[in-house]
C-alpha cells in the first residue's frame, strides 16, 4: 500500500519553498534597471526613444533623458530649483558627472549604484532581514548619425546569474546589456539592432519581479536574450519583434531558449494606449523540469494618465501556456493594475495589485497586493520604499507573506 503525505508535511515544505522564494526574490531580482518609468505618459513622454537609447525603454540613459530628470522627475524646493538658465547649462545637467568630464559628442557614459533592505516574513517562519548591494553598473552607449550601440559592465555579490560574464556561485562580473544596431528611417524611427537586450514584452517597469514579468519571462534584471530585433516608432505607434537567439551566458546550448516576442502599442491619446504582446519559445532541456518544453505568453497591457494629471493607472493581463514533453500541461492568467499618484513633483505614491493562476490542474489564484512610495529627492538620486503582501494558493492550502523594502539609488 502506498504511504500517504501528512497534509501538515505539505504545507510545511510550500511555506519553506515560499520563504526561499521570497528572499531569493529580495536578494538577486529586486530592481535593478532603474530608467523604466512607463508613467511618464503624464507628461506626454509616451514614447521611449527620446530619454533611452533602447527605443523600448530602460537601460542607458541619453543626455537629453538625464536633463528631463532634472527638470521633470526630481523635487524642486523653491522657484529657481532646477531652472536651467541656458543651453549650456541645460547641456551640463545632461552631460556625465553633471558635465565635470567632456565627453565627444557621440559618447556617453553613466552608472548605477543600488542598495537594498530587505525585510521578509512568511507565515509561521522567523522573520529574515537582508543588506543587499543589488546594482554597481557602468554603461556606454555610442552613437552617430545612422549606428547606435550601448552595453554594460557591473559587479554582482550575488545573484544576477543570467548575465555573468563570469562562473562562481557569487562575486562575478555581469553584462545584462551589449548590443548595436543601425537606424534605416528617423521618422518614423526604425531601428534594427543584435546582441544582447531586454525582451520587448508587455509593460517595461522597474516592478521586474511583480508575477506578470516572472511568468512571460521578460525581467530586466537577468532574463535579456541574446538576438535580432527590428523597432518602429511612429506618432501613434511603437512596436518591437524579436527573433530570440538564446542567452549564451547559459551553458550547455541544450537550455538557451528560440523563439520570437514582440509588443505593439497603438496611441489612443497622446496621454492613453493599448497594447498587445506575444511571445513563443522553445527550449531543448527545461533547466527545472529537465525536459523539452514549449512556452507560450500572449496578452494585453494599457497606459492611461487621467484628466487629472497626477493619477496613471497601468495594467496588464497575460494568458501563459507551457508545455513539457510527456508532463502536463501549466497554463493560467497572470496580471497587475497599478496607479502611480505624483503628489507633487518627485513624490510618487504607488498601489499595486497582481494575480497569478498559472499550473497544472487549475490552481486556486494567488493575489499580491503593493503600497510603494518613491520620492526623486536630488539631482539623479532617489529613494523607495515597498511593502509589500501576497497569498500563495496551493492544493494543500495557502501561505501568506510580507516583505518590506528601503532602496537607494544613485546614477550618474
Amino acid at each position: 500500500m502506498m504511504a500517504r503525505v501528512k497534509p501538515s508535511r505539505s504545507r510545511a515544505g510550500t511555506r519553506a519553498a515560499i520563504r526561499a522564494l521570497v528572499v531569493f526574490i529580495g536578494c538577486c531580482l529586486w530592481p535593478t534597471n532603474a530608467h523604466a518609468y512607463a508613467w511618464m505618459i503624464r507628461h506626454d513622454y509616451a514614447q521611449c526613444a527620446q530619454c533611452h537609447f533602447d527605443p523600448s525603454g530602460g537601460g542607458a540613459l541619453t543626455a537629453y533623458g538625464r536633463s528631463l530628470g532634472e527638470v521633470v522627475l526630481r523635487t524642486h524646493y523653491d522657484e529657481a530649483d532646477g531652472v536651467l538658465e541656458s543651453d549650456q547649462e541645460a547641456s551640463n545637467v545632461g552631460n556625465f558627472l553633471f558635465g565635470a568630464v567632456e565627453l565627444p559628442e557621440a559618447l556617453e557614459l553613466g552608472g548605477d549604484l543600488r542598495v537594498l533592505s530587505l525585510h521578509s516574513k512568511v507565515e509561521k517562519v522567523e522573520i529574515s532581514h537582508e543588506l543587499i548591494w543589488m546594482q554597481a553598473d557602468a554603461h556606454a552607449a555610442l552613437r552617430t548619425e545612422s549606428f547606435v550601440a550601448s552595453g554594460t559592465l557591473g559587479y554582482s555579490p550575488r545573484g544576477g546569474l543570467g548575465a555573468a560574464l563570469t562562473r562562481r556561485p557569487n562575486d562575478n562580473w555581469v553584462s545584462r546589456e551589449h548590443w548595436a544596431g543601425f537606424w534605416l528611417e528617423e521618422s518614423p524611427g526604425v531601428l534594427l539592432r543584435a546582441g544582447r537586450m531586454n525582451v520587448p514584452f508587455g509593460i517595461r517597469s522597474i516592478e521586474h519581479t511583480l508575477w506578470a514579468r516572472a511568468y512571460t519571462r521578460s525581467d530586466s534584471n537577468d532574463a535579456q536574450q541574446y538576438g535580432v530585433a527590428f523597432s518602429y516608432l511612429s506618432g501613434s505607434f511603437r512596436g518591437e519583434l524579436m527573433a530570440v537567439l538564446g542567452n549564451l551566458e547559459l551553458r550547455p546550448d541544450v537550455f538557451r531558449e528560440r523563439g520570437y516576442s514582440g509588443y505593439g502599442e497603438w496611441f489612443v491619446t497622446p496621454n492613453a494606449s493599448i497594447g498587445v504582446s506575444s511571445r513563443i519559445s522553445h527550449v531543448a532541456l527545461d533547466a527545472q523540469l529537465l525536459k523539452e518544453e514549449w512556452r507560450h505568453a500572449h496578452g494585453l497591457f494599457s497606459r492611461w494618465a487621467s484628466g487629472w494629471q497626477p493619477l496613471v493607472l497601468l495594467s496588464e493581463l497575460d494568458y501563459v501556456f507551457e508545455s513539457p514533453k510527456y508532463q502536463l500541461r501549466r497554463q493560467g492568467f497572470v496580471g497587475y493594475a497599478q496607479a502611480d499618484l505624483e503628489a507633487i513633483q518627485g513624490v510618487h505614491f504607488m498601489g499595486t495589485l497582481e494575480t497569478s493562476s498559472v499550473g497544472t490542474n487549475h490552481p486556486p489564484p494567488s493575489w499580491g497586493g503593493w503600497l510603494s512610495y518613491a520620492w526623486f529627492f536630488a539631482p539623479h538620486a532617489d529613494l523607495r520604499l515597498d511593502s509589500i503582501c501576497q497569498s500563495f494558493a496551493s492544493n494543500s492550502g495557502r501561505t501568506s507573506a510580507l516583505s518590506f523594502l528601503i532602496q537607494a539609488h544613485l546614477y550618474l
